[in-house]
């Protein structure tokens, strides 16, 4: 009798997340400007969904703040995968965006910020 393997889905990230935030950003594209959320981030992008229609390789500006209420990133950057839901009729989609042009001290803030994270969310599962 053959077992069923699972199939893995291997981790394609390059870079650590922090999952568990929900950050608000602005974004212009075609001369319109949305307001939109991300669940998690990592100095590479982030997922956000949208109901915005974006295509893959569609760039735009952003602009929102880290947490910590101090540190504004403004930068490029362009959909690198989408992927649409249907929740109840709700139609929307969920966009994985990379940061196209973020200045090396914005991606130095938003790296301590997720290993912040981190080390606190491990302090509290002690």
């Amino acid at each position: 009798m053959k077992s069923a393997a699972k199939a893995v889905t291997p981790n394609r990230r390059e870079d650590q997340r922090s999952p568990y935030i929900v950050l608000e950003f602005k974004g212009r594209h075609k001369n319109k400007v949305f307001m939109a959320y991300t669940e998690n981030i990592s100095k590479g992008g982030f997922f956000a969904s949208l109901s915005q229609s974006l295509k893959v390789g569609d760039r735009f500006p952003i602009e929102f703040v880290l947490p910590d209420r101090k540190t504004t990133v403004r930068c490029m950057c362009k959909v690198a995968w989408k992927k649409r839901y249907d929740t109840m009729g709700i139609v929307s989609e969920g966009v994985g965006v990379q940061f196209v042009d973020l200045g090396e001290a914005e991606r130095n803030c938003i790296t301590q910020w997720i290993e912040k994270g981190e080390k606190e969310r491990r302090h509290l599962q002690k």
